[in-house]
């Protein structure tokens, strides 16, 4: 992790701007096609979620600008930041499951599958410091074309990414997911970097999780 210095800081003038908003974050929801990765899940019977959240995972990491956080007014960069699910207990309640970021399809699967199971066992619903993470929630129930997450301030730099039903449109099968960002570090652009190296990702699956 580096602090990032303000006076030299490209973003200056917008961190300033927007740091001091009373809602100060940016929510998109876009539609990802996987008809790859879909038919490369099913066809090694690997489940849907742990392979579309490495490919998450993966993405945000290439993003820069996505492994910043601010505390304390000050802005820091992370070398990698890791994963943290929201896992569907049997009383349709639900857990967090803190895991961790790995290059490797079959270190992060294994790492991820260990972590999950463990929440249904023995739930956590602790806060703490967890700015080194970013937050990924599955609502495999339906479709949205927008969502946005309370604010918490502690936790206002962290990136929250949601992963709805896909659905069928002409030859394409999408699933949308959305993502909510701090303003003072995170633009559209930057956004639509991490969409672009999401939606490669899913189309050319063999090349990342083989």
């Amino acid at each position: 992790m580096k602090k990032i210095d303000l006076n030299s800081y490209k973003r200056k003038e917008l961190f300033e701007a927007f740091i001091v908003r009373n809602m100060p974050q940016l929510s998109i929801t876009s539609n990802v096609v996987i008809n790859g990765l879909k038919e490369f899940v099913d066809k090694h019977d690997y489940g849907f979620f742990i392979p579309i959240s490495f490919f998450i995972s993966k993405a945000v990491n290439r993003v820069a600008e996505l492994r910043q956080r601010i505390s304390s007014g000050e802005l820091y960069e992370f070398d990698t930041v890791d994963p943290s699910y929201t896992v569907l207990l049997d009383d349709s309640t639900f857990s967090f499951c803190n895991s961790k970021h790995f290059e490797s399809f079959e270190r992060y699967r294994e790492y991820a599958s260990s972590r999950i199971k463990a929440a249904k066992e023995c739930p956590d619903h602790s806060t703490g410091e967890k700015n080194h993470m970013y937050f990924v929630t599955n609502i495999p129930w339906f479709s949205f074309t927008s969502i946005v997450h309370p604010y918490f301030e502690q936790y206002g730099s962290i990136p929250v990414i949601s992963i709805g039903k896909f659905f069928n449109q002409g030859n394409d099968l999408l699933v949308p997911i959305g993502i909510q960002v701090h303003h003072a570090i995170v633009d559209g652009i930057h956004l639509g970097a991490f969409y672009e190296h999401l939606a490669a990702m899913c189309k050319d699956p063999e090349a990342y999780l083989e």
